[in-house]
């Protein structure tokens, strides 16, 4: 791997964990997730003007598509506020990031893509899973299965379900709309145009979520009362679209995008050690040795 695809896929790294730590900082909600989603929506708007030739052409099942891959978004938002706002970071953070793997992975076996996964993989899997039945425990003398029941797990495991529902629909969206439109548009422009439709039903799904909630109408009241609320959004909705195209220009200086996966994972370490030190957390030892066992998991993963 090259030193740009290196310095690149580490930056992104960082920037995710970042974003994530500012959101927990934030004790956020759907509400939250909303505004920042509609910042980022105005910024790629132009793209879907260019483009607004192609979207005519573009067959009805696809759109349906576009609308799944927004309302998993949306899960997914909601079940990482949830987890932000009733647990630490250090937690949370590597559970919502660790179980999708998890999940994609044991649907392909499900499906009888065991070729697909290779030795490497497999023992990945199961670090993974170690690490993740180790996490929620304060001592190892204390380990009770009612642990696995708390308001954190449960909404990671949420986040977790919307994360492996729109990482297969996209992989699906984006080979249908690379079959469509190659070789009269570039890849990076295919790219770039899922990115915008996926942007866009993001946040129309949020904002249905967040309208038909009294709650999260009322923390959308109070998130846009002071106009800094809406810099910190727009903000914060920047630098996750920015982590996504540092992937994504990662990935044209490796000759195996396996190693983007695996060496994206430095995100979880990274987030874990804000919230250890700057935010507090408890430094539990089954904590500490879980995250360094997912972290290592995920990468062999990657690899693998």
């Amino acid at each position: 791997m090259s030193i740009t695809a290196a310095v690149l896929i580490i930056l992104s790294a960082f920037m995710h964990a970042l974003w994530n730590f500012i959101s927990k900082r934030r004790n956020p909600s759907l509400a939250f997730f909303f505004v920042n989603a509609v910042m980022v929506s105005i910024v790629v708007s132009p793209v879907l003007v260019f483009h607004r030739q192609t979207l005519l052409i573009l067959p009805l099942s696809f759109w349906g598509g576009v609308l799944a891959t927004g309302l998993a978004q949306m899960v997914y938002f909601m079940g990482l506020a949830g987890a932000y706002r009733n647990g630490d970071i250090s937690l949370a953070y590597p559970l919502a990031r660790s179980l999708p793997v998890l999940m994609v992975a044991g649907l392909s076996l499900m499906l009888g893509h065991r070729t697909e996964i290779g030795n490497l993989g497999l023992v990945g899997m199961l670090f993974i899973t170690v690490g993740c039945i180790m996490l929620p425990f304060p001592r190892f003398q204390r380990m009770r299965w009612r642990e696995y029941l708390s308001v954190v797990y449960i909404m990671a495991f949420v986040a977790a379900i919307g994360t492996t529902s729109y990482t297969l629909i996209d992989d699906y969206g984006l080979a249908q709309l690379r079959a469509w439109l190659l070789p009269q548009q570039s890849v990076q422009s295919i790219t770039l145009l899922y990115m915008a439709l996926q942007i866009s039903s993001t946040t129309l799904m949020m904002g249905i979520g967040t309208l038909l909630s009294p709650s999260e109408r009322r923390q959308l009241r109070q998130i846009l009362k002071p106009p800094r609320q809406i810099v910190l959004g727009l903000a914060t909705g920047l630098t996750i679209m920015a982590t996504y195209g540092l992937v994504l220009a990662a990935m044209s200086y490796v000759n195996n995008v396996s190693y983007v996966a695996a060496f994206r994972q430095l995100s979880i370490p990274i987030g874990a050690v804000l919230g250890l030190t700057i935010q507090g957390e408890p430094r539990y030892t089954p904590k500490l040795l879980g995250i360094g066992i997912v972290s290592l998991g995920l990468i062999l993963v990657g690899v693998g």
